[in-house]
């Protein structure tokens, strides 16, 4: 039974793992088609927005970099490269990464989404005058993956530093240039962090000095920002202006270029500049900002945009079909655009996604994993106990076939011993005169065998039909008179007193002949088990019947045994070698079919069995 348990454990348990898997496969899998095609539809509306904002080349001049009639290859770099990242803030989610790369008539890549820093400078010109321009540098040109990390870190704390304090206080970092001479060499990075306190312009206006001045700029800093959120709908300001004023700093971070290689090593004027690392520009999200980041910037298939490309539509916007990264949580697709008006192209423009659908299903679904888990287990633990109140009915079966067999063996040995000496004495005494006797005791007790037989049979027939209570009204007054008649010669033997009390009769619709055979059983060991003298009460009260019996009281093991089958109770009590197992077994079986309970009970001198309707 062990080893059949133990083989039954695995399969169930493989099962139920097996189907929790693919029940939440599947659903993963329709999840990340869902996901897939948003993941389209928000390349499709980033798409459509690049291509607008660069059709309508909308210059900014307020720098006075370049006018109108100054729309070349250099400028159309700048202006495409600003756009490349800026554009980024609307792919607002965390599974979905996108770079955009411009290509001018001729097909020759322009700018590409990347890792810049920019701003204003002052350089030195040809004449060795300086004057204000704006500068774009690629970080990734100048930085290792570690120092660009580090810058990112900052960045990020940045952001979400000014986000969390909804917006009343000024960004704590600022980011500084050392440019060559010209303006064309990054020589290093400052990253400084101010100290600031609140004030007023009336304050600063009756203040003759600045209260402090940036070490190095040699400018008082001082600000105006925003208190309150914004109001993203309007693109209005919820709030008043307040006013800050710096009143110290220090330097977190600085990076030199340890070989800038161009001959032209003199400090250009330090200017503010800005940090543009794309998806840290959300102004939108308060945490996960540099984890997009860095999946952004590890991704090869979005910076790997070739210097020239062929593109084979004219116009508008088409869509090849998406290609499949390798393994399935990452899918890659891009679309193709052509710039400017239909009789007047200006470039091209490619947009690459690169999208984890299953990661941003299993994301959606970690809660219904738990639930399902948590269903699946409850299942399983339904049917292992299930399967373990069964193997317990198995092995109690089993059990008590053992019983069954070895009593049977044990109470027809003796008969049959018996059987066996007399017929060894027929055979070797042929007396006349005990031949007779002989013959009387081996018919006994073959009656005797035959009769435990037909107990047998009568329990086996309980427990293989099924009785249908109700055929008859049987009046349990008249049916227990009726039995007790079948003891008067040993109850006259005996010397018992028999006394019946009938307040209200108990009445139960049922089997007459299998409830006489209760009766029977009941009244046999009120009997048997009686005391000479002794006395026998009989009580009928409406709802139950008590018969009471004086005699030895039983002991608790024998009380929770009673009805157990071939249970053989003290010999003591009857002064009898006799099994009285089946006989209470066989009267509580056809009294629980009939739906009522039997019970046994010790009394002061004797013992209590209670019939009662349940």
């Amino acid at each position: 039974m062990k080893k059949r348990k133990r083989k039954f454990w695995q399969p169930v348990v493989t099962e139920f793992v097996v189907l929790y898997l693919i029940m939440m496969i599947l659903a993963t899998m329709l999840m990340a088609q869902k996901f897939a095609g948003e993941f389209r539809e928000e390349l499709e509306q980033y798409a459509i927005s690049v291509l607008q904002d660069a059709s309508g080349r909308e210059l900014d001049v307020r720098d006075g970099i370049w006018q109108e009639e100054d729309w070349n290859r250099e400028t159309r770099g700048a202006f495409y490269q600003e756009l490349s990242n800026q554009k980024l803030w609307m792919i607002d989610n965390d599974f979905m990464s996108a770079s955009a790369a411009f290509y001018d008539e001729n097909k020759n890549l322009l700018a590409q989404s990347r890792n810049e820093i920019s701003g204003r400078a002052q350089i030195s010109d040809d004449t060795g005058d300086f004057r204000h321009a704006k500068v774009s540098f690629g970080l990734n040109d100048y930085l290792s993956s570690e120092e660009l990390a580090k810058l990112a870190a900052y960045r990020a704390e940045d952001i979400q530093t000014v986000i969390a304090a909804d917006f009343t206080v000024p960004s704590p970092y600022k980011y500084y240039l050392r440019l060559s001479a010209d303006g064309k060499e990054l020589l290093g990075i400052i990253v400084q962090e101010v100290t600031w306190r609140e004030t007023t312009w009336e304050e600063l206006e009756q203040r003759e000095e600045p209260m402090y001045e940036n070490p190095l700029t040699g400018e008082a800093y001082v600000t105006e920002t925003l208190a309150g959120k914004t109001d993203f709908a309007t693109g209005q300001f919820m709030s008043e202006e307040k006013e800050f004023e710096g009143t110290d700093s220090r330097i977190l971070w600085e990076w030199k270029n340890p070989a800038p290689g161009n001959g032209r090593e003199e400090e250009g004027q330090i200017t503010y500049a800005d940090v543009t690392l794309p998806y840290l520009l959300s102004w939108y999200r308060t945490g996960g900002l540099y984890e997009r980041w860095s999946r952004w910037n590890a991704s090869g298939y979005l910076h790997t945009f070739p210097e020239q490309e062929e593109f084979t539509w004219e116009t508008g916007i088409e869509e090849p079909p998406f290609e499949e990264a390798a393994g399935i949580f990452i899918y890659r697709g891009r679309y193709r655009l052509k710039i400017g008006m239909t009789d007047d192209p200006s470039g091209y423009a490619e947009i690459r996604m690169e999208a984890r659908p299953w990661h941003a299903a299993m994301d959606y679904m970690k809660y219904i994993y738990l639930i399902g888990f948590v269903f699946t287990l409850a299942s399983l633990a339904k049917v292992l106990r299930a399967f373990h109140q069964t193997n317990r009915k198995q092995a109690a079966l089993e059990e008590t076939r053992r019983d069954f067999i070895n009593a049977m063996a044990h109470e027809l040995k003796t008969p049959l011993g018996i059987i066996r000496n007399f017929a060894e004495n027929l055979m070797e005494h042929n007396m006349e005169e005990k031949r007779d006797y002989y013959l009387t005791q081996i018919i006994g007790q073959t009656e005797e065998m035959d009769g435990l037989v037909t107990e047998m049979i009568g329990i086996s027939k309980l427990d293989s039909e099924k009785l249908e209570p109700g055929k008859e009204e049987v009046s349990f007054s008249e049916l227990i008179r009726e039995q007790m008649e079948r003891f008067r010669p040993v109850i006259r033997e005996k010397d018992l007193q028999v006394r019946y009390e009938d307040r209200v009769d108990f009445l139960v619709k049922g089997d007459r002949e299998y409830l006489a055979r209760a009766v029977w059983n009941l009244l046999s060991n009120a009997v048997d088990y009686n005391i000479p003298g002794g006395s026998i009460l009989v009580r009928i009260e409406g709802e139950r019947c008590v018969i009471e019996n004086t005699g030895f009281p039983m002991k608790e093991e024998q009380l929770v045994h009673a009805f157990d089958l071939f249970y053989t109770e003290d010999h003591s009590r009857s002064g009898k070698d006799r099994h009285m197992g089946m006989g209470l077994f066989l009267a509580k079986k056809i009294l629980t079919l009939h739906g009522m309970g039997l019970a046994l009970e010790n009394t002061g001198d004797g013992v209590r069995a209670v019939i009662r309707k349940e």
